[in-house]
């Protein structure tokens, strides 16, 4: 069954999706900012500000550059995979932004039981936040780009 936590990540996925696909290549200058930001992040750039200062640039950039016509149908597509690109980066980002704790064993535990109820509910009951979350702590670049810290 699907909690809040899940209903505002997959909220995300699907503005991202919807809004690269009418926006075109303003989508598709999002998703090569997320691409790039993943890259910024392996060499310590991490953090909103540079992900902000990255997407304003890029933004700028995309609406300043005299582009080639594209059709409309090839500037929906790079929009689209543009845009979910964007929307998948903020669900991982929902999904993995709520605490976790090393338990006496040496073990984590995803959400941490320092949570309020209802949150730790939300996110314990989800069926993706346990495998985002392990999804983003086994790879190295995932980790440092949502900053989960060290293991």
């Amino acid at each position: 069954m699907l909690t809040w936590v899940d209903l505002l990540a997959l909220l995300s996925l699907a503005v991202g999706l919807a809004w690269g696909f009418r926006s075109g290549l303003q989508g598709a200058f999002a998703g090569l900012g997320v691409v790039l930001y993943l890259l910024l992040a392996q060499v310590g750039f991490v953090g909103p500000w540079w992900g902000l200062g990255l997407g304003l640039l890029l933004g700028l950039l995309g609406k300043s550059l005299p582009l080639p016509s594209l059709s409309q149908g090839l500037e929906a597509l790079l929009g689209s995979l543009g845009g979910f690109l964007l929307g998948l980066f903020l669900a991982l980002a929902i999904w993995t932004g709520y605490p976790w704790e090393k338990t006496a064993a040496g073990t984590l535990r995803y959400p941490s039981l320092s949570l309020p109820t209802p949150v730790y509910d939300g996110v314990s009951q989800s069926p993706f936040a346990r495998e985002a979350f392990r999804l983003a702590w086994t790879s190295p670049w995932l980790r440092r780009a949502l900053d989960l810290g060290q293991p």
